[in-house]
Formats: structure tokens, sequence, C-alpha cells
């Protein structure tokens, strides 16, 4: 005896989700709201749609693109979406930026780090749609150019009623930190609350809603982040020697399934739909009577997607510390082979077993820009004053790192054994890694309601620890044949503050090792 399955593997709903769900990143999913309305004679569009449906064709890429990098869809719905009012322009202001080029006055390319706050709750309380709150961080490259991408905040208390968006400049990755997203696309249905994130394919119509909070007693309000992506596409990162498994896995992600509403004409006195368009950081508008959300039935692989983060892989590392992007979740390909635009990493829950090893970050530079946000619980370092909401971004090629008392701590620390556990329990955030330079907006860098100032003095304790083992240096030093070192005192004012102390003088030996007798030259050359 045995048994066959009567579906795919569908995610079902549960007490806290409505919706269903389709398993697979980037596959060619094919779901029906009613059976029978996928056309199944061998083509997308027949002489005659079953249920009077019509057929429209969505391309995320040129009708001319390799396999792998494809990526349309089809839908079968109650009315196209050609039948549209005219096109106007937002006249309301907004702080959406697009372009990021040196040229553009609004943008400021500087190697300073800046941390900024959480975005609070709206002032005027129940008016801010997400449309609304979504508010410019930096970026860079251009949407009108198809290459670079932006990072934004957002914070809104207000669902969007008969309202949609659709991005016509890149794929915008939906960062939640606070409150639970109810996204209603024309693919069907998401829930995305904090820990789970979203994408939302460039050209599909979407609503967000704010699911109501059944312990918060505040009017509910939702703030978070959004990273976009002009001219690539998200995709999962290569595994290279890791093989088939590690990180996220492909079948974690979750699709919807067609979902449709049934919204006749609407009556007098109703309001039509407004779709708002977001084209090269501008914003325009027009209006329809009819929802957008009328697909029945729909096919292809341009479609959004969650992925709850807690399900990532993280990798562990017995000497010393992997970089960053091993804990990447997904990348966005740039015009340069092997060079992603941008990686999106997340820091959470861990084994920790590297031993004989630094714990904390090292200090480090490299050619790429960081911005780190907060999900949930305590952010443990030094030098930022980071929260969860909150931002922080360095530049390209800039020194950071820890301070030297959480460095001299982890110092101490070393020197016994460690019990291998697990860290950053109870803890979330996440780095947006671009390896390029990254311009801040004007509205970032002097409007933005909480911006952090750096701390005055920060790095005045640091100190050279080498002269502490000067006996040491110099008995290697000897052995190789090599220039030891001897402190001196120059001669200084005796009310001078530094003294000249800790200066030490190279003095001239035999170069014994390789050198062939020659004497090293030392006159005027001092080590501070």
């Amino acid at each position: 005896m045995g048994s066959a399955a009567a579906t795919g593997l569908v995610r079902e709903t549960t007490s806290t989700d409505p919706y269903r769900y389709q398993y697979g990143f980037g596959n060619h999913h094919a779901t029906e709201a009613i059976p029978g309305a996928l056309p199944h004679n061998g083509t997308n569009l027949p002489a005659k749609v079953r249920f009077g449906l019509y057929p429209e064709h969505l391309n995320g890429t040129s009708f001319i693109s390799s396999r792998e990098t494809v990526s349309n869809v089809w839908m079968f719905r109650e009315r196209p979406g050609a039948p549209h009012g005219p096109l106007r322009p937002v006249q309301t202001q907004h702080q959406i930026h697009a372009s990021f080029l040196p040229m553009n006055p609004n943008v400021d390319f500087t190697p300073l780090p800046h941390t900024w706050g959480p975005l609070a709750p709206p002032v005027s309380p129940g008016k801010t749609t997400f449309i609304q709150g979504l508010k410019t961080i930096g970026g860079n490259g251009d949407a009108t150019l198809k290459e670079g991408l932006a990072v934004h905040q957002y914070a809104f208390d207000a669902d969007m009623h008969r309202q949609a968006f659709v991005n016509h400049d890149g794929d915008l990755l939906l960062i939640p930190q606070h409150g639970e997203l109810d996204i209603k696309t024309e693919m069907g249905c998401l829930r995305v609350p904090p820990g789970v994130i979203s994408v939302m394919p460039a050209g599909i119509r979407f609503s967000v809603s704010i699911v109501p909070s059944q312990t918060d007693l505040a009017p509910p309000h939702a703030a978070g982040y959004a990273l976009e992506v002009y001219g690539t596409r998200f995709k999962l990162p290569e595994l290279g020697v890791l093989g088939g498994n590690g990180l996220a896995h492909v079948r974690d992600f979750e699709y919807p399934v067609a979902a449709f509403d049934l919204d006749p004409t609407p009556p007098p006195g109703v309001a039509p739909w407004e779709i708002t368009i977001k084209l090269a950081g501008r914003l325009f508008s027009y209006t329809q009577p009819n929802t957008p959300f009328d697909v029945v039935a729909w096919h292809g692989c341009h479609a959004p997607y969650r992925y709850d983060l807690s399900r990532f892989h993280h990798l562990s590392a017995n000497r010393d510390q992997l970089d960053p992007t091993a804990y990447c979740v997904l990348t966005a390909p740039s015009k340069y082979p092997t060079v992603s635009a941008v990686d999106f990493c997340i820091f959470g829950e861990k084994w920790a077993v590297n031993q004989d090893t630094m714990r904390i970050p090292y200090f480090h530079r490299t050619m790429a820009a960081e911005l780190c946000g907060v999900i949930h619980g305590e952010y443990k370092g030094s030098v930022r004053p980071l929260e969860p909401g909150g931002l922080s971004f360095e530049a390209s090629y800039m020194p950071h790192g820890e301070s030297y008392e959480s460095y001299a701590l982890d110092q101490e620390q070393s020197l016994s054994p460690r019990a291998v556990g697990k860290v950053g329990t109870g803890f979330l955030s996440f780095m947006i890694h671009v390896p390029s330079h990254f311009g801040l907006t004007k509205w970032a860098t002097q409007d933005h309601p909480d911006i952090r100032p750096e701390r005055p003095g920060l790095w005045d304790s640091f100190r050279g620890h080498m002269l502490d083992h000067l006996d040491d240096v110099n008995a290697c030093l000897s052995r190789a044949g090599m220039i030891t070192l001897q402190p001196h005192e120059p001669p200084t004012p005796p009310d001078s503050p530094s003294g000249g102390a800790g200066a030490v003088q190279l003095v001239e030996v035999d170069r014994l090792a390789g050198g062939g007798g020659a004497v090293g030259h030392t006159e005027g050359l001092n080590h501070i």
C-alpha cells in the first residue's frame, strides 16, 4: 500500500497569520484562487480566458535575458491595469530620493561616521501612511541609470485605505523593527512582523497596513528600515566551499498564494482607488474605480516574498573571526563580475566556539560602507549609542572598531578559557554592506529628528603597549641581528605636559641576519 500527495507543500494559516504561502526562493510558482483559472492549453493568451478574466504580463527584466536572470509573471485578473485616470505629480513634500550622484546638492559624500536614533511615531496621529513615512538616509548611483541603491527609514501610523503603491525604481527590501505589517499585493497577501523581512519587486502594486497589537495599548504605529536596489535583483549568496547547505535555505522563503478582492464599481460618495508611483525618486498618482488587487491566478517568478530571519544558519569559526558577509542573507550583484552591489547580513543568536581569538569586532578598514541597525535586543557596542530602530553609518576606508576599554577587557578575558556557549541571545541586528561610496541625504545629516553626535574624547584613552614589552622586543631583535630599541629622554622644557616619556631610539648594530654585515643608519629616527 502507499499514498501520494494531493498538492504541493503550502504553509497553512495559523492563529497569528491568516494567509497561506508557497515555498522556494526564485521558483516559478503557479497558483489559483479559483481552480481552473490558469490556462492549461500551452498558451498564456487563449482566445477566451476562463471566467472572463484578463491576462496581463509583468516583466521585471528585459525580454532578452538569460534563464537564470529572467523575472516575469503572468496574471489573470478581473480587470487589467491599463484603464485608469490621468497621471499627476504628487504635490505633498516628501523626503524620498533616488539620485546620489555627487552633483546632487541634496546628497553629501562624507567620511564622517553618523548615528541616528529610531524614528518616533508621527506627530499627527492616524494621518501618516507608509508612503508618507518613508525617509531616505542615503545611497549611491541613480535609479535612472539602473545602477545603485538607497537606504530608508520609515515610521507611519495609518493604513493605506483604497490606496496602493508601486515602485518603478527598483526592488524594495522591507525590514520591520516595530509593528507587524499586513501587506496586500497583486500576487496575494503577506504578514511581516519584526524579525521577518519581505521583498517587493519593482512594478508590483502593494498596500501596507498595521496589524493591531494584542498587548500594546498605545495607538498602533510601525517603524523600520528599507533597502532598495536599482537595475539588479536580490539573490542568495553563493555557497562555495560550504556545499549545498548553510546560510538561508531556498525552501524557507515564502511566497503568497493567489488572492483577490471583488470590487464592483463603487457607489457615489465612495472614493476611487489611488495608485502612487515612485519614479526617479518623484511621486506621481492616478485613480481608478476598481481595486488593483483582483488577480485570481498567476504564474511566474516576479513576485513578492518573505523570510523569517530566525531560520538563518549562522556559521561558526574555531579560530579568528568570520567576515561579516559570512552572515549574508541576500545579495544583489553589480555590473562587475564577482562584486556585489550590496549585501544584507544579520547578526543574531549563535554558538561561539572560537578559541584564543578576540571576541569583539576587530579594528578594520574596508572599501565598503557599512550601515548597521538593530531590530531587537540590547546593542553592546561601545562606540555607537545604537538602539532598536536606530542606524549607524561608517564610510568606506575609514578605520573603526571598539573602544580601548572594550579592547582591554576582551584581552583580559582572552587570557582564561571561556566556556563555549550561545551569544546574542535575544538580539537581532543587521548590516547593509555597500562595496562602494555612500552619499547621505541632507535630511539625514541635518533634519533627522534624532541625530546622535560623536562622543568627544572617546579615543583619548587609547595607548600603545609595545613599550611595556621592550625587553621581549629587544630579545627578538637581537636574536635576529636587527636594530634594538633603547628608551631615551629627549630634551623638553621642564613644564612640558608630555615630558618626552615613552620615546625610544634605534641604536646602530651590525645586521647579522641576511645583511652581510651591513650597518643600519638610525640618525634622527624615533618611534613614539
